[in-house]
Formats: structure tokens, sequence, C-alpha cells
């Protein structure tokens, strides 16, 4: 049986209109058309849990938290999913037992490949309960 998508929810109003997709019946994809703005932030991102993959896991535990307490979501007044990974990774940069670098989002441009300046030879030994008690 292969995977497929359903639609959840046409966003028509939004400044850029999305369809709010659920694949395979578990995962929640936003998808929009003619959008190349979040390709930098996507990229950056992408660079940061290539620096530290426990900066995805970190990120993704805070919005599975956000989800089940009903506070995330930016089109009912909450902090947007993107906005709750960005204070993950804030929290990793200004944390005095982590100090995760600060990446210059200046250089991230959308394309495939991750800039030179995102690898940085860095590490931490934090566990990730240590992180997300200290998040929160």
């Amino acid at each position: 049986q292969r995977p497929r998508f359903e639609v959840v929810q046409e966003v028509s109003t939004a400044r850029v209109p999305i369809l709010r997709l659920r694949f395979d019946g578990t995962l929640d994809v936003d998808l929009s058309f003619q959008n190349s703005e979040p390709l930098p932030n996507t990229q950056l991102l992408c660079a940061y849990a290539t620096l530290y993959p426990r900066a995805k896991e970190l990120g993704m535990l805070v919005k599975l938290w956000a989800k089940g307490v009903d506070v995330c979501g930016a089109a009912s007044g909450n902090l947007s999913a993107y906005s709750l990974t960005l204070m993950a990774i804030y929290f990793l940069q200004v944390s005095t037992s982590v100090r995760m670098p600060c990446l210059p989002a200046h250089l991230f441009n959308g394309s495939r490949e991750l800039p030179q300046a995102a690898w940085i030879p860095w590490s931490t030994h934090q566990t990730m309960g240590e992180l997300l008690y200290g998040f929160f």
C-alpha cells in the first residue's frame, strides 16, 4: 500500500495561501506554491540540525508539547511551529551549558548546499533530558 496525502484544510486567507495536508495519517505538512521565502530559513534549520542533531530533536519535542497543550498554531493566535523551533535553537545558543554557535543567517540562500560557514567543529555532552529540562 502506498502512503497517501489527505487535504486537512485550505487556508486561502493567509498571506501566502496554503494547503494543510496529512501524510499517511500521521505527519502534518503545509504546502504553498510559488513562495520561495521559506527556503533560506529551511536551509538554516537544516544547518543547525546538521551541526547538532539534538537541536532538531529538541525542536520537535517542544512542538509536540505545544500541540499537546494547545498553544501551537499562528492561525489560532499562538506561536507558530517555526517560532517554537527558533526558541529551541535560541535556548541552545544562550544556555551556558550548551553554547551552540550562531550561524550567519545572511549566508543562507535556500540552495541545496549548506554554506561553508555552517561546518563548524563543535559538540556538547548534554542529554536530551537535560536539554528539555533546561528549556522549560
